[in-house]
């Protein structure tokens, strides 16, 4: 074995030993406030406040870092329940070992991918979880950094890639933070989170084709969802009373193919990007049945029931597209669109178990009018879909005084008016200005307003209502280096 591995690594240490090295860094610190329009309060949430990429070059193997420093104040400053002072935590993003060859390069170590062609909320751009705490940003800055292995193979104008990890890779919710403004209808403990059967192996590959008008590309990825889903009611009965019976939700995570399809236009005037994908989501716990779980469930003196225990067996087939289009329109004003549109083509799942005999108090919903379909949220796709079936961006961008100073207008609209008898049920604007004080400072002021609406028959539910209170300004203070 020790042979094996010598014959293996000899070539990569002789290749740093003769090979010249250099290293680069770049980064930035960003200081951050943030208060709502409503009452002028503080939002509290996470933030970067330091951020370092750190590129080592020996040869044609190179070691890239991200390191960053993520900041949010504490709950209290009095001291009593946490003597800590520290209010920040470092988040390693990206570690990784990149090896170019004549073929291409092969990447190893946890790193973010991207996927598909259009700029953001790209259905295809699947290969990293979220942070949802980072859900307004844009790009790599609200992607998790996933343990994998890629490759690059690059011949003629055709590009092959292939990525895959031996990781379950979830997104970070916030979870009972008032702060933030999108939350989970349901926060399940972790008893609740039934167990994968299965390796819970991740990968994909995919194919970019440059022609002379621009470039079509074809991806396939296979892993575990991101976010949970109901997978079935388990029933524990009492030790010396068979009668009655413990009811627990269950939760786990669906297993998702996804095949995807974008392409890029370039003209004279006006560039166009298109992003769709086909997904199909299956529920692999055909039985909830576990060892001891009465005791692992916390539960005392019960014992699991499987014959009264009821697996949901969700499949589902949905899509997910979006179209952009980038246009610079008189006096340098550069104008990007963008359509987003999900929609479900096939469902299917068992009845939910409902009976006189059993009885299910932590369902905050009425069972006789619970409809599964209706509740079906997708484990993977474009990270907007959170809000809504039909959402269409737009952004108008003008830079001043020499690209010194530069203006940004952007808007959301939500185009689903599914049971509302209004215009826009609601809608995202927000103003943002950026002037260079220096040459690596920079301040920037920002302006959100959300809209929601008032008739919406989703109620106090409908995301856009949720967000209203989220409203805010922010003034940031940013050093590049």
């Amino acid at each position: 074995m020790k042979r094996i591995l010598f014959i293996l690594l000899f070539p990569v240490f002789t290749a740093l030993s003769f090979a010249q090295s250099t290293n680069d860094h770049s980064g930035y610190v960003d200081l951050n406030y943030m208060a709502r329009l409503s009452d002028n309060s503080l939002i509290n949430i996470p933030y970067r406040i330091f951020n370092i990429n750190v590129d080592h070059q020996n040869g044609d193997l190179s070691i890239k870092s991200t390191l960053a420093l993520e900041h949010q104040l504490r709950s209290d400053t009095y001291f009593l329940t946490n003597s800590s002072p520290q209010d920040f935590h470092w988040d390693l993003r990206e570690l990784y070992m990149q090896w170019f060859t004549s073929f291409g390069e092969i990447r190893v170590g946890k790193q973010i991918h991207t996927w598909g062609s259009t700029d953001e909320n790209s259905p295809i751009d699947v290969v990293n979880p979220l942070d949802y705490y980072y859900l307004f940003s844009t790009g790599a800055e609200r992607k998790l950094g996933t343990f994998s292995i890629a490759s690059d193979i690059y011949w003629k104008n055709l590009k092959l890639g292939f990525v895959f990890s031996p990781l379950h890779n979830t997104h970070r919710t916030p979870s009972g933070d008032n702060n933030f403004p999108i939350k989970l209808p349901i926060t399940p403990q972790e008893y609740q989170i039934f167990p994968l059967h299965d390796q819970p192996f991740e990968g994909g590959f995919y194919t970019v084709s440059s022609r002379n008008f621009g470039e079509i590309s074809y991806y396939y990825f296979s892993g575990y969802d991101r976010l949970f889903n109901f997978t079935g009611v388990s029933t524990y009965s009492h030790i010396d009373n068979s009668s009655f019976v413990q009811v627990e939700l269950v939760y786990g995570f669906r297993k998702t193919q996804a095949l995807g399809i974008g392409a890029i236009l370039l003209n004279d005037l006006f560039t166009i990007r298109a992003d769709m994908g086909l997904f199909d989501t299956r529920d692999q716990n055909s039985s909830i049945s576990r060892e001891l779980a009465g005791v692992a469930f916390g539960f005392n003196n019960y014992i699991f029931v499987d014959s009264l225990s009821f697996p949901m067996e969700e499949k589902a087939r949905y899509y997910q597209s979006t179209f952009q289009i980038e246009v610079e329109l008189p006096a340098d004003i550069n104008f990007i669109g963008q359509i987003f549109i999900y929609d479900t083509l096939y469902y299917s799942s068992n009845d939910f178990p409902v009976d006189q005999e059993i009885n299910i108090p932590n369902l905050e919903i009425d069972p006789d009018n619970f409809t599964p379909a209706d509740f079906f949220t997708p484990g993977i796709g474009a990270p907007m879909a959170v809000l809504s079936k039909k959402l269409a961006f737009f952004s108008l961008k003008r830079d001043f005084l020499d690209s010194q100073l530069n203006i940004n207008l952007t808007a959301m609209l939500d185009l689903d008016k599914t049971g509302y008898k209004g215009t826009v049920p609601g809608a995202l604007y927000s103003f943002q200005t950026e002037y260079n004080l220096l040459e690596d400072l920079k301040a920037i002021l920002g302006i959100t307003k959300i809209i929601g609406a008032d008739g919406h028959p989703d109620g106090d539910q409908y995301r856009f209502n949720q967000m209203e209170d989220f409203s805010h300004m922010r003034l940031e203070l940013k050093y590049f280096f």
